[in-house]
């Protein structure tokens, strides 16, 4: 077993069998930022949130099987260097790209004056860079024209971004809790298949206790949107 990458949450292995080994450690981030601090259990929890979407997702996927409580075996797969988010609520890093009527004109063709937290006429659907320092929103056509993805490509992945997430909606929605967001990464198998990769979990997606939300305030999250959010108060950001 070869340490391929230690990332900022998780170490990922390459096996003899050619398949990747995913650890999830207890390592956490926020802002692009890896702290000292350990959360306890935190990897065996990102890990049983992957192995749940990936076994209830009809998608084709990489997900092969637990191989430990902190770790899963997966298929190594040719991977899309963006990163794909939906967005079901005005929350998160929306708050700062989109914050007046004009903005959200170009979203939803109309006048909109919407409250933090609220939830969009519609999800949208964003793509943003792949990296280990920062994440900067990517422009569709300029991926087009750089050649990594053709147009119908990049449907097919929106189109399958979206169907995710509305299926993940309607999951949580059952339980009382609601999926404001996701992020997700795609690859190509060996046949260039079109394939879900990385992980799902509170790292890739905001998580609300439906009973307890209130369209205009600080949500209470389920997820690291707590770190943020302190981080946010104390200055950090």
């Amino acid at each position: 077993m070869r340490l391929l990458r230690e990332g900022k949450v998780k170490n990922i292995f390459e096996l003899e069998s050619g398949n990747l080994l995913m650890v999830f450690s207890d390592r956490v981030s926020a802002f692009d930022v890896k702290f000292d601090q350990r959360i306890p259990n935190k990897g065996k929890v990102l890990c049983r949130f992957a192995d749940y979407w990936f076994n209830k997702l009809n998608v084709p996927n990489h997900f092969i099987g637990m191989r430990q409580n902190n770790a899963m075996e997966v298929r190594k797969l040719s991977m899309i260097p963006y990163e794909f988010i939906v967005r079901g609520y005005y929350y998160g890093s929306m708050l700062e790209r989109y914050t007046s009527d004009t903005d959200f004109k170009s979203l939803f063709g109309s006048n909109l004056s919407l409250m933090k937290g609220a939830k969009l006429p519609r999800p949208i659907f964003e793509i943003t860079t792949k990296s280990e320092e920062h994440d900067v929103p990517a422009e569709r056509e300029r991926i087009i024209d750089s050649g990594i993805l053709g147009r119908g490509t990049l449907k097919r992945i929106e189109d399958r971004s979206f169907a995710i997430y509305d299926t993940m909606f309607s999951i949580a929605k059952q339980s009382g809790f609601i999926i404001a967001d996701v992020k997700l990464e795609f690859g190509f198998d060996g046949q260039g298949e079109l394939t879900l990769a990385d992980s799902i979990g509170p790292d890739e997606s905001r998580i609300w206790l439906e009973k307890d939300y209130q369209p205009g305030q600080t949500q209470g999250s389920y997820d690291k949107q707590l770190l943020r959010d302190w981080l946010i108060e104390i200055g950090f950001k």
